[in-house]
Parts: structure tokens; C-alpha cells; sequence
């Protein structure tokens, strides 16, 4: 017996048997798969090794065919990454190879932001003036350096309206997107948390949509009371209470700044070139870094790329660097950089290694 329809064939065996376009459909499918890091190591792969899982595969797919022709019944056999109109790579496939070789060849990866970054940034600011922009970068780049924000999750692109939601919400965090809470998760109102922020031990922020599609995702941020400059809860006070002194509506995004550094100053947006103009002048400052190519190599996404590369540094696995930034997949590795910290654990291991030692010294706390 045999079932038939327009598409397929479907022998005694339940052997399925598509069109040259359906196979090739299948076979970009599962090149997509493994270029998105489904492969048996399950990390990301350069375009050769996908060339060589899709050869694989093909193979075992004639093998199979093969076995199949000698038990039932002759079987036309062709290569199912081949266009059979061009004898080419279909071009399904070609898209996913040459997109995964694009990402290899990547001229300028953007370069993290540091603490050390932060903490110039820190040293522009003034007490007389707290809603500066300088002020209200080194806030959001304290957050941003816990967080791991996209530019879009907080400030705006320069020249264009509001980018907003499905929904018509901005993109960027507001008001309503923080929750506050005292010793013990005790919960507090705004109000009560601006009035006492010394009270505030963590405070919540909720990401309403996102790339990942984890919408309304949240994540909790603690108060670092023996690194004040550093601490995430003391800059979301200071963003929220920037929020209170302009006046600004619920749904209003919360990256913004005065033009005078004072609450009856105009209010202005956190924009990508207020951003990477800080960025860049911090980095030249910090690193010495003069350049003007290795300089561009410093932009809004910096932020996101210094949160992953700070974790990575602190040996966080990286289960917990998908975690803790948002991830669904493992591009992050993407981000991770060469650095001197990394080169002293592997330095510390080797020095701490001994082949007739039963107890080895763990690298993330040798001496």
C-alpha cells in the first residue's frame, strides 16, 4: 500500500520521501539549528564546520536512501542541499552560511565598558548640577554594567522619534518598571522608597518586552553598600528621583537629562551620541586610546558587551551569564575578550597543577 498526496510519497515503511524543494527547506531548517549553536558540543560553529555538519548529513541521508532503494523500490537519490533547477547550494542555505560568515568577519566587535570607564564618568559629575547628562550617563551606565541593556531598553536613537512597543509603550524603561522593597523583600511604595532611600535594600526592574521574547521578564538588583559609586539600587534612586523633579507623566522614558543639570532645566533625551560620545572620551582618558577606529570600537552596545565580558572575568558560568543577561542562546560568546585577568587564572591553574596531587588548588581562589 502506498499513500500519496502533491507533496510526498509515503511508503509501506513510512518512509518519507519530500520534493527537492522540501529537502531543501529541511536542510536549511537544520542549518539554522546548528548555526545557532545546536551542535553536539552545543556552542556556535564557524561557516566551514556548518559546511561540513551539511555534507554529513547529506551523506547519511544517501545511505539511508540507499538502503531504502535495494528493499522497496527504485528511488531517484539527490543531493538535498542542491537546487536541482541550478545543480547549486540551494539558496536557502547559502543565506544561513553567508549570514554566519558575516558574523565571523565582523571588522570592529564593540570593546566593554569597565568600572574603570564608570568611574571617570563618576569623577565628571557635580553635586550642583545632578541632572546633567554627565550625571545621568554614569547612572544608567552603572545599571547598565548589572543589567546588560540594549540601547532600546533605555535610551533612544539619535534623530528618530520615541521607539515604542506593539502596544504603543516605549521601549525604553519608565516609571512603573521599578518596584522597591526594604529588608526581607518588605515592599514599599514610590513614594515612601524616594522619601526613605536609605531604607531601599533591592529593587526590581522589569523588561516589558524583549528581544528574546521573554516579555515582562524581571530582575532584581541589591543594594552594594561598601561600593556606594558602584551600587545598581543607589542609581535607579537617582534615576527615579530624576524622574520626580522634572514632573515628567507615568509612560515617560526615565533616560533623560536637563540641559542646565537642574530639575527647571529643559529635558532632554538619552540619545546613542550622547553615548558613545562619553564612551569614547572616557576610554581615551582611561586607556589612552587615540585612534579613531579602535575609539568607534566603543558605542552604545559597549554596555551590553561590558556586563557579559565583567561576568566572564569573575569566572561566572555561563548558564549564569545567559541568566543573569537575558540570553536564550549562546551568542554571548560573541562578546567575550581577551584579558589579562583571564591569562592570571590560567596562569594560577598551571603553576597550582600537579599530575601526582590528589587535591588541586581551585584556580578561582588560588593565591
Amino acid at each position: 500500500m502506498k499513500f500519496c498526496s502533491n507533496n510526498f510519497v509515503l511508503d509501506p515503511y513510512l518512509f518519507f520521501v519530500p520534493t527537492f524543494q522540501e529537502a531543501n527547506k529541511f536542510m536549511a531548517l537544520y542549518a539554522v539549528s546548528i548555526a545557532l549553536g545546536h551542535t553536539l558540543l552545543c556552542r556556535m560553529v564557524k561557516s566551514g564546520t556548518l559546511d561540513d555538519y551539511l555534507r554529513n548529513a547529506a551523506q547519511r541521508i544517501a545511505a539511508q536512501r540507499n538502503l531504502v532503494q535495494n528493499q522497496l523500490r527504485p528511488l531517484q537519490w539527490h543531493d538535498p542541499r542542491m537546487d536541482l533547477s541550478t545543480n547549486r547550494i540551494c539558496n536557502d542555505i547559502k543565506y544561513v552560511v553567508k549570514e554566519l560568515q558575516r558574523w565571523e568577519t565582523r571588522p570592529a566587535r564593540r570593546e566593554p565598558l569597565t568600572t574603570d570607564m564608570i568611574m571617570y564618568q563618576h569623577m565628571q559629575t557635580s553635586a550642583e548640577t545632578p541632572h546633567s547628562e554627565d550625571a545621568a550617563m554614569f547612572d544608567w551606565w552603572v545599571h547598565g554594567i548589572y543589567a546588560g541593556n540594549r540601547l532600546h531598553e533605555w535610551a533612544q536613537s539619535n534623530g528618530k522619534p520615541i521607539a515604542r512597543n506593539i502596544d504603543g509603550t516605549p521601549t525604553a524603561f519608565t516609571i512603573p518598571d521599578l518596584r522597591f522593597f526594604g529588608e526581607n523583600r518588605r515592599r514599599f511604595t514610590r513614594n515612601y522608597a524616594l522619601a526613605h532611600p536609605h531604607l531601599v535594600v533591592t529593587i526590581d526592574v522589569k523588561w516589558r518586552f524583549q528581544k528574546n521574547g521573554q516579555h515582562g521578564e524581571e530582575k532584581t538588583f541589591v543594594r552594594m553598600r561598601n561600593h556606594p559609586a558602584l551600587c545598581a539600587v543607589s542609581a535607579l534612586l537617582r534615576i527615579a528621583q530624576r524622574w520626580v523633579d522634572f514632573n515628567l507623566p507615568e509612560d515617560h522614558p526615565l533616560a533623560v537629562f536637563s540641559s542646565d543639570g537642574t530639575p527647571s532645566g529643559d529635558v532632554k533625551y538619552i540619545t546613542d551620541r550622547h553615548i558613545n560620545t562619553a564612551l569614547r572620551r572616557a576610554a581615551k582618558a582611561v586607556y589612552n586610546i587615540t585612534a579613531k577606529k579602535e575609539l568607534e570600537r566603543f558605542s552604545s552596545h559597549s554596555i551590553r558587551v561590558g556586563a557579559c565580558v565583567a561576568l566572564h572575568a569573575a569566572n561566572i558560568s555561563a548558564t549564569n551569564i545567559q541568566h543573569a543577561l537575558r540570553w536564550r542562546s549562546d551568542s554571548f560568546w560573541l562578546y567575550l575578550r581577551n584579558l589579562p585577568c583571564q591569562a592570571g587564572h590560567t596562569s594560577r591553574a598551571v603553576v597550582n597543577f600537579n599530575v601526582n596531587c590528589l587535591n588541586i588548588v581551585p584556580t578561582a581562589v588560588a593565591a
